[in-house]
């Protein structure tokens, strides 16, 4: 059965940059891209209309209209690719309606960009982007757009590197499915990146930091440095280039100081995942790498 990418769009040019990344990452998998588009009118919204008008029926049906004419401009572009594309209108608010169309009809992910503005619809993190990572079971590509790159989706992204942290954990390591099946099909190579860590720690200004003392600190890279390995083992085993590679300092920023300085394409890992005094969660490490870094992120919900 035919992978389905979801695609979430509010008729910006801001929220098409997920396209980019939409069309590498659904050439390689021979996916299908679902482009979608929620329209909705929020309660007593009719009161501020014309009198003349027939209401908020009517309001609905004329955004329905002009929101699939949009899909289908925006389908023709992308057919071009070689892609095959279907379009999607539903009427609800956007982060509902694109959970439940997900949930419903084997949507195998979804790929946004975090910021657009459409209307009196605003898409930012913390908003939609944030009410569908916390509700969507499929994982979510985010894409972080930018008012200077509002064309950039007709330059499609390079996925040639994919940079997967992890903290030791099983949990944090049911992003590799995911990511194998990526790297296989574009050919990229896998980055596994692990925080070296040691006891005790003291928390400063909200973040983590793991103080290394009489040779110890050597040891838990070494221990760190050993777990990549043998994560990487496995997947060298199907053909995937792995390289790895350990850090130090708070887990957040040397994650986004790790892709930055390696020319990373792609940062994949889960939502969740506990290790000791870590802990990875949406609202926490995911959260400030993706508001800090500019590299798209893939994140898995752990179960």
């Amino acid at each position: 059965m035919k992978t389905r990418i979801l695609v979430p769009l509010d008729g910006s040019p801001l929220a098409e940059q997920a396209l980019s990344c939409a069309i590498t990452v659904g050439r390689g998998l021979s996916a299908e891209l679902v482009l979608f588009r929620a329209v909705h009118v929020p309660r007593g919204a009719g009161s501020y209309m014309d009198v003349a008008t027939a209401g908020e029926g009517e309001w609905l049906g004329q955004l329905e209209a002009e929101a699939e004419t949009y899909l289908r401009q925006v389908a023709g572009q992308v057919q071009l690719t070689g892609l095959s594309v279907e379009i999607v209108v539903q009427s609800g608010p956007a982060a509902e309606a694109i959970v439940d169309y997900a949930e419903q009809e084997g949507i195998g992910q979804i790929i946004m960009a975090t910021h657009g503005y459409s209307g009196i619809r605003h898409w930012t993190h913390g908003s939609v982007a944030e009410r569908v990572l916390q509700a969507a079971s499929v994982p979510v590509l985010l894409v972080r757009a930018r008012e200077q790159d509002a064309e950039i989706f007709q330059q499609l992204m390079l996925c040639r590197r994919i940079l997967v942290p992890l903290d030791g954990s099983e949990i944090a390591e049911q992003v590799l499915p995911q990511v194998r099946s990526l790297a296989r099909a574009v050919g990229a190579e896998v980055m596994l990146f692990r925080v070296a860590v040691e006891q005790p720690a003291t928390m400063i200004t909200g973040d983590w930091f793991f103080l290394p003392g009489d040779g110890q600190f050597a040891d838990e890279e070494q221990k760190a440095q050993a777990y990549l390995e043998q994560v990487a083992v496995s997947l060298r085993g199907e053909g995937i280039q792995v390289s790895t590679a350990t850090g130090v300092g708070p887990v957040a920023s040397a994650i986004i100081d790790y892709a930055q300085a390696n020319h990373i394409d792609l940062i994949a890992m889960c939502t969740h995942g506990r290790t000791g005094l870590a802990r990875w969660a949406f609202g926490s490490v995911a959260d400030k790498v993706l508001r800090a870094g500019g590299t798209p992120i893939l994140l898995v919900r752990a179960r």
